[in-house]
């Protein structure tokens, strides 16, 4: 029963309420959460509460308490103080660390910080240049990969290992208009975005960084010159994969907008500040919003993106790309959508 939950069973249910609130909750929402919607009288229920959220502020988390109407009142999160901050780590402790962390699974073994710390390594080894990591990894870390998206699993596993073993591989790729074409690569780096993998690679046939999605990789996926011996290529000193990813985040090419110009609300700005910072333009505003200027961008890339925030999002240029997403939104309200390009 509701009475009988632990202070640190209630606290995670308020602290989970009060994330997926974005606009706050006042006492009769808080009321229903798990712990706090027991038949104890209502004053009873308030000051365990009360508690709870002094014990949550002790922690850190900032929650404010605002006025409505002159006498109730609203809690909200600050969220952006939730974040932790970037993980600066130079070549040499990255290197440590994942050296501490292959030895646990040096030998495949299964143990109870197996699967976490598979997922850590990979996350290491995505960002890594050419000292980030040892020579040879264990052939566990590759097998095991990261569990993603069902179109993702198939070509992670073999791009991971071509990572690690400075391999060139070819694939199938369908860009964003629909169109396919062959492209031969050296593996750089990969980058972690709104729970999908991106592969940071030197297009052979282009001389130049691309970023390529590797839910839009199609098979066949192979390595380019089987025959070769390992390593076929250097990356270079200084690479930063989230740098090359940044440029083509939404996309690049000529039929992609250019100059793009995106508000966001007080509620997400936070997560847009957190992601894009310092990478693209960010203009703040008094009421806690943002701006979010992009190079370029495709319609059907950025929309992914921005229906992580429905209702809190405005297109401020270009004219011709708002226009283009309304009449995407009211086909799909209609039903009559066929997609975006």
């Amino acid at each position: 029963m509701a009475e009988k939950l632990r202070a640190s069973e209630r606290q995670l249910n308020l602290l989970g309420a009060l994330l997926k609130a974005r606009d706050g909750l006042l006492w009769q929402n808080i009321a229903n959460v798990e712990g706090y919607n027991d038949k104890l009288p209502e004053r009873s229920r308030q000051k365990r509460f009360e508690r709870d959220l002094h014990d949550l502020r002790a922690q850190g988390l900032v929650v404010s308490r605002d006025l409505e109407d002159g006498a109730r009142a609203r809690y909200t999160l600050d969220r952006a103080a939730c974040l932790m901050p970037a993980l600066n780590l130079r070549p040499e402790q990255r290197l440590l660390m994942f050296q501490v962390g292959s030895a646990y699974l040096r030998d495949g073994e299964e143990g109870p910080l197996s699967s976490l710390l598979s997922s850590a390594l990979l996350k290491l080894q995505a960002g890594a240049g050419r000292e980030g990591l040892p020579a040879v990894v264990p052939p566990s870390l590759v097998r095991r990969s990261l569990r993603r998206r069902p179109a993702e699993a198939g070509v992670l596993q073999e791009i991971g290992a071509a990572l690690v073993t400075r391999r060139h591989i070819k694939f199938r790729y369908e860009a964003p208009d629909g169109k396919t074409s062959t492209r031969t690569v050296a593996p750089w780096g990969m980058v972690s975005r709104r729970g999908g993998w991106y592969l940071v690679a030197r297009d052979l046939d282009r001389g130049a960084p691309r970023t390529y999605r590797l839910s839009r990789i199609r098979a066949p996926l192979a390595l380019a010159w089987p025959d070769r011996d390992a390593p076929e290529y250097d990356i270079p000193d200084g690479f930063d994969p989230e740098v090359v990813f940044s440029s083509e985040a939404f996309g690049a090419g000529e039929n992609s907008f250019r100059n793009v110009q995106i508000r966001f609300d007080p509620q997400v700005a936070f997560i847009v500040r957190n992601e894009f910072e310092g990478i693209y333009r960010l203009d703040a505003h008094s009421d806690g919003g943002a701006t979010l200027h992009l190079p370029q961008a495709y319609a059907g890339e950025l929309l992914r993106y921005l229906c992580e925030f429905g209702g809190h999002w405005r297109i401020l240029r270009p004219a011709e790309l708002r226009q283009h997403v309304m009449a995407h939104l009211k086909g799909a309200i209609s039903g009559k959508s066929g997609g975006v390009a």
